[in-house]
């Protein structure tokens, strides 16, 4: 009898070291002891055909944080074209008699995240120069009227209604507008002393923003990175920075949300129209009322570089405001310029070509909502159908950056066989991992990925050591 306990005991620890050994690498990450408690989506898949390699909890849907932005980029690849550009117009209605114009000059927004972006040439500060000289070549030496900024091109707040409190006045939660500029944000200059615990001081706010009152509760600390928040809600020019900076700084600069883009804008204009000796009337934002063409006279086109240039921007940096505005984009395109607008023409996209078994939970463009949703197998899916089109081919995906070397995915896989190797996009929030891309293995084959992980334990740069080991494996197995 005890040699027969003996023999099932055998056999039982023969199965259970086999069934470890049979585990795939996927399956290894997900049920990996410092993952416990935490939510895994793992689809590793031929970049090709889309045949599933390996897979945990593929179908399990979760927050992708920035990866998201795959999904908006590809649909406002289709939806608008890749050599799709945003145009913005500087225009005046009335008569223009011995150099006074008695009418109004008109920014007429068409919703470019490029508008003098720091990103894109010429900037913001030479673009107000730049118009400013073009309404003096026009004849116009004085404005016996207004300067009125038109953002009706989108609708609505310009933020999804999931946006939490946290994000609204950074950089990152910075509201699209019909009219953004300038990247819809500002600086704020801190001078933090040496002493810890004591009172960082403002010394200047770049560029200004008219109206804007910021109460600062930051004071210096011993960590030696940003801890500082800006709070505040979209059109409130108040705003509240708490947190802590690094001690002993002469200058440390934190980035925030512009509060109304329309108003920034419209008095930068009239500033750099001030310095050639152009003078004018008040300012005045049009939200609502659609400028038809029949109603002005153009002065200055602009026109964004290409989508396909801006998506590449968007995907390399991780850009919320480009993402949004792209979803904003694509309601228009399909005659409803507002949020929800957008979110509907993104959710009908997909139906056929994610939406198979169940459906993706859209509620923003970036990622930055917690409530939008996806598996690990719809982002595969997703890159699949990208590589079998060649325009996003191309366009979305030759342009992901490379991990090790460019963008978000600097840090990836550095000093590994997935430097210059692996091109994807990575999602990052607090309890939020995601990677999503494709690589070539060690044969030469081509394979897809994606990587979701919410609620972990530890630290994220753990995490993304712990992908990378895992998608290693992957790329000597095949």
């Amino acid at each position: 009898m005890m040699g027969y306990l003996k023999f099932c005991f055998f056999l039982f620890a023969v199965c259970l070291s086999a069934n470890c050994v049979g585990q795939s690498s996927a399956e290894k990450f997900s049920q990996s002891a410092d993952l416990k408690g935490a939510l895994v989506s793992v689809s590793v898949a031929d970049f090709e055909t889309g045949a599933v390699l390996q897979a945990a909890n593929e179908d399990q849907r979760l927050c992708p944080a920035s990866v998201w932005k795959l999904f908006t980029t590809t649909a406002a690849l289709k939806t608008l074209g890749s050599e799709f550009r945003f145009r913005t117009v500087l225009a005046y209605d009335g008569k223009i008699e011995n150099g006074i114009l008695s009418g109004n000059l008109y920014i007429i927004g068409g919703g470019d995240p490029a508008l003098g972006s720091r990103h894109f040439s010429p900037g913001f500060e030479p673009l107000m120069l730049e118009w400013a000289s073009a309404v003096k070549a026009a004849g116009i030496d004085s404005v016996n009227g207004k300067i009125v900024a038109n953002a009706a091109h989108f609708q609505g707040d310009g933020i999804p209604r999931t946006r939490i409190w946290e994000d609204m006045g950074n950089y990152y939660g910075a509201a699209v507008s019909g009219l953004n500029i300038n990247d819809n944000t500002f600086y704020v200059d801190f001078q933090v002393p040496s002493d810890i615990g004591r009172e960082a001081k403002i010394l200047s706010i770049d560029p200004a923003v008219p109206g804007l009152q910021i109460n600062s509760e930051v004071v210096s600390s011993t960590i030696q990175s940003d801890r500082a928040f800006i709070f505040g809600s979209p059109y409130s020019n108040e705003r509240i920075v708490r947190g802590t900076l690094p001690a002993g700084r002469d200058h440390f600069k934190i980035k925030g949300s512009l509060p109304n883009p329309p108003v920034f804008a419209a008095s930068h204009l009239q500033k750099a129209l001030k310095k050639i000796g152009i003078g004018s009337g008040g300012l005045v934002v049009e939200q609502a009322t659609l400028r038809e063409p029949a109603t002005y006279r153009v002065i200055r086109e602009e026109f964004s570089p290409s989508l396909s240039a801006l998506v590449k921007h968007t995907n390399v940096e991780s850009d919320n405001l480009y993402a949004e505005t792209f979803l904003y984009q694509i309601g228009v395109k399909n005659g409803d310029g507002t949020l929800m607008g957008g979110l509907e023409s993104l959710e009908k996209f997909y139906e056929p070509i994610c939406e198979k078994e169940y459906p993706l939970y859209a509620y923003d463009g970036s990622g930055l909502s917690r409530f939008t949703a996806v598996s690990a197998s719809q982002i595969t899916t997703l890159i699949q159908y990208c590589a079998k089109d060649e325009m996003l081919r191309k366009d979305l995906l030759g342009n992901l950056p490379l991990a090790g070397e460019e963008g978000s995915m600097k840090w990836f896989g550095k000093r590994t066989n997935l430097a210059g190797n692996l091109r994807g996009k990575s999602g990052s929030m607090d309890k939020v991992r995601a990677y999503a891309g494709y690589f070539a293995a060690s044969s030469g084959r081509k394979i897809a990925f994606a990587v979701v992980v919410n609620n972990f334990d530890g630290s994220g740069t753990d995490l993304r050591q712990k992908i990378e080991t895992m998608l290693l494996e992957v790329y000597g197995d095949y």
